[in-house]
């Protein structure tokens, strides 16, 4: 239990100082550039930021503003019957249908 404390310890220590290497640099004698103003501050730390928060935001509800309203249950449905992967004259196929000529199916597997 001791030798794990102490690993845990010396592993929490020696990621910090890793991190933390590059805050020990010496200075190049490079010569610092003018400030930012604080215009320019906030429109890097602030506009452009909240500019790409609303691009996302609008991209991701774009779809649902250009969807037509859905049906909702309890309500009269307003469109015109369509039957999928069905014959090309379904009037025709209704009438000329027998009762009972198909099988059971459904979720109890009984075709």
């Amino acid at each position: 239990m001791r030798s794990r404390l102490v690993t845990a310890v010396v592993a929490a220590l020696a990621s910090v100082v890793v991190v933390a290497t590059p805050a020990l640099a010496l200075d190049d004698g490079e010569g610092k550039g003018k400030p930012l103003g604080a215009g320019l501050v906030i429109v890097i730390y602030v506009l452009i930021p909240l500019g790409a928060f609303l691009v996302i935001a609008f991209f991701s509800t774009l779809p649902s503003m250009l969807r037509r309203p859905r049906y909702r249950p309890g309500r009269a449905w307003k469109h015109d019957p369509l039957w999928f992967g069905g014959p090309d004259d379904p009037d025709s196929a209704l009438s000329s249908a027998r009762p009972g000529a198909t099988g059971r199916g459904g979720a109890s597997a009984e075709w």
